[in-house]
């Protein structure tokens, strides 16, 4: 599934891991103590009540936030999921940081799904030094990071195909790294990280807040969160079938964007808590501005289908069934803020989005799983929207409409 992978091997197409899928998907394995489906189960109540844990917590830094900025403003970001489409974001970041009008703020809170995890924190320091970062770890993708393809794949009880080496050391460069201190301090100062991982046992999304994921303190201190969140970004990013998956709390965790492709994370009954703890603070008329940058077109590409062909046929049903998420994610986003702007006293809700055009669906390199040429056009092209007049998309998201038709298809 390239759309959600965060780096992958050289050369190959989706076509080809597709068919080594099928060649090994019977005997590929991840190692994990014996349990039984009442016994996931029952961790299905205590992972609600994680859930809502950390919703109610990131609603009480916000109204902190709130009170600390001083102008009645929540600033959002949802990164979306796109795989090597990812450096249309890094390219978007960087030109929107540059813009000598209305520049990138300063989040309060950062969500991430698969290549927009990595993003995320970077993201939320939103410094020249952060985003040059991002920018350089996307355009050196495939010596830095790309996983290579792990030969003896069928012998190996991972659950995927690709040696993950580099990539584990990227994710760990993250962590550890000189602008780990920088994530720290942003922290403490209640601004927040939330991504999603899905939990293929109960076939739910999970959400984790990754400072305190990196807060932990166990018995083993602060390098055993370190190491445990080091393997929660993994299976954030972790495309099924192609990169192993990990095991987190005894649960089998892989790329949130199988759940969904971005994370707006409260619902309009939290929101409608954000408003009454900012009201009880009498901290009244809040904007809350939600930016999102959607590393991926908004529909599935266009493509003549042979009516005989069963096998290409369930596969365009997996990658449609993926991509109506789009659409539908955003139409629903808006809604929401319709509703919090017309319903929750004191509070107004806005939502701007910017998606790579879905006539790049059919650009050379874009069926690839990771081209490097395609990859450098997707950052040029993200910089040049954030800079022009008209960086925000006025879309119509709808499922059952595709985006004009670009001229070179006609």
């Amino acid at each position: 599934m390239r759309l959600m992978i965060s780096a992958t091997p050289r050369g190959w197409t989706l076509g080809a891991l597709a068919s080594a899928i099928t060649l090994v998907s019977g005997c590929a394995a991840i190692t994990r103590a014996p349990t039984t489906a009442d016994a996931i189960q029952r961790d299905a109540m205590t992972i609600n009540a994680e859930h809502r844990a950390l919703r109610d917590t990131v609603i009480e830094r916000l109204v902190r936030r709130v009170a600390t900025r001083g102008d009645r403003t929540v600033d959002v970001l949802m990164l979306s999921g796109g795989g090597q489409n990812g450096a249309f974001g890094a390219g978007f970041l960087r030109g929107w940081m540059q813009r000598p009008a209305d520049p990138m703020p300063r989040f309060d809170l950062v969500t991430g799904i698969s290549t927009g995890v990595l993003q995320a924190p970077y993201a939320l320091l939103g410094t020249s030094s952060a985003i040059d970062t991002i920018t350089a770890l996307y355009a050196r993708a495939a010596k830095s990071f790309a996983p290579s393809i792990d030969w003896w794949f069928w012998l190996r009880p991972t659950g995927g195909l690709v040696n993950t080496t580099r990539f584990d050391r990227t994710i760990a460069q993250t962590l550890a790294g000189p602008l780990r201190p920088e994530l720290d301090a942003a922290f403490a100062n209640d601004q927040q990280v939330v991504f999603g991982t899905t939990d293929f046992d109960l076939g739910i999304g999970r959400l984790w807040s990754l400072g305190d994921e990196l807060g932990r303190r166990g018995s083993a201190g602060s390098s055993a969160a370190a190491e445990r969140t080091q393997r929660l970004l993994k299976g954030a990013t972790a495309v099924p079938g192609i990169f192993p998956p990990v095991m987190i709390d005894g649960h089998l965790q892989a790329d949130g964007g199988v759940i969904e492709n971005i994370l707006p994370l409260l619902t309009f009954d939290d929101y409608t808590r954000l408003g009454q703890r900012l009201q009880a603070r009498d901290l009244r008329d809040v904007t809350v501005r939600v930016w999102v940058i959607m590393n991926l077109w908004t529909h599935a590409e266009p493509k003549v289908m042979k009516p005989s062909a069963r096998r290409s046929i369930i596969g365009r049903s997996t990658s449609v069934l993926f991509y109506a998420h789009q659409p539908a994610s955003l139409a629903a986003l808006e809604n929401l803020a319709r509703a919090v702007s017309d319903r929750v006293p004191g509070m107004r809700m806005q939502v701007k989005v910017a998606a790579i055009p879905s006539d790049e669906s059919v650009s050379p390199g874009a069926s690839a799983l990771f081209e490097r040429r395609f990859m450098h056009r997707l950052d040029s092209l993200g910089f040049a929207k954030a800079q022009s007049a008209t960086p925000w998309d006025a879309l119509s998201f709808d499922a059952f409409a595709r985006p004009e038709v670009p001229p070179r298809l006609h």
